[in-house]
């Protein structure tokens, strides 16, 4: 029924009324070209088998296969050759594949469904914002979030500030925005940003417990009202994002050599090694 993908794990479990899309990963569990590429595919089906009613759906829910790692965003080790090679074709390829790829988790891929994001893992940068973009996040009490960008000098270009500065006050964003702090699941729960944190259950048990205990009506309704009273145009993320590229191709030495040294911390962290 749901065909299988190179880069995605898609279960449907129609007695819960669910979509389960997790993306799958030997490397570093992070938004690569090919993974970004292959998202316009299965937004595509998910659009056309869930059209109609022919297969009840309710909710549509983003995980991971790796234990540790909801997702740690963009794939800097593409981006730091993009840079050094001053390639900005290929940055404004993925950066679009990236504010596609948002654009449509934050309006629920067109369907008249709920979204939530299921943090088991660590979501940075660009993980966080894919998290954000969804209307729900649930996070186990283990998991941590963060945007590491002004680290290397650059700063979140794929749906942060849109999100935070419509879901937190201005301060708080800021805060967010600018320190680069890592944040513990209870922090981001205090903030507002994440709607229930779970520490016994895991995958889809703690997605069920969670929806057992709210009304899809509404919570669906809910999030509707929110989107019309705070709406999000895609201009503003793609404004957003071709910043990001501008920034990117700016980026000095100084700049690009922290970012190798994170790229070798994730990879040292998961047993790669990263040649430049």
């Amino acid at each position: 029924m749901i065909k299988q993908y190179e880069n995605f794990k898609v279960n449907y479990y129609p007695e819960h009324e669910l979509v389960i899309w997790s993306i799958k990963s030997e490397g570093v569990p992070n938004f690569s070209i090919d993974t970004l590429r292959e998202f316009k595919d299965l937004t595509k089906d998910l659009k056309m088998m869930f059209a109609d009613n022919g297969y009840p759906l309710k909710y549509i829910v983003s995980a991971s296969t790796h234990n540790e790692v909801y997702n740690m965003g963009g794939d800097l080790p593409y981006f730091l050759k993009s840079i050094k090679t001053q390639n900005k074709e290929a940055l404004e390829e993925y950066a679009n594949l990236c504010i596609d790829a948002i654009y449509n988790i934050y309006n629920t891929f067109d369907l008249p469904v709920l979204s939530i994001a299921l943090v088991e893992g660590n979501a940075y940068g660009g993980g966080f914002e894919c998290a954000m973009a969804h209307d729900v996040i649930l996070s186990h009490e283990s998991a941590k979030f963060c945007l590491p960008e002004n680290k290397f000098h650059l700063f979140p270009g794929m749906g942060a500030y849109s999100f935070l500065c419509r879901k937190l006050n201005i301060k708080t964003a800021i805060e967010v925005l600018n320190t680069g702090n890592v944040y513990e699941a209870k922090e981001v729960e205090k903030m507002g940003l994440v709607d229930n944190i779970f520490s016994k259950d895991s995958g889809i048990t703690a997605v069920v417990n969670y929806l057992k205990k709210s009304s899809f009506s509404f919570k669906y309704n809910h999030y509707k009202c929110i989107k019309r009273v705070f709406p999000l145009q895609k201009n503003e993320l793609g404004d957003i994002t071709n910043m990001w590229v501008d920034a990117c191709m700016n980026l000095e030495n100084e700049s690009l050599r922290r970012m190798e040294i994170i790229i070798n911390a994730q990879l040292r962290k998961l047993k790669y090694e990263f040649k430049s």
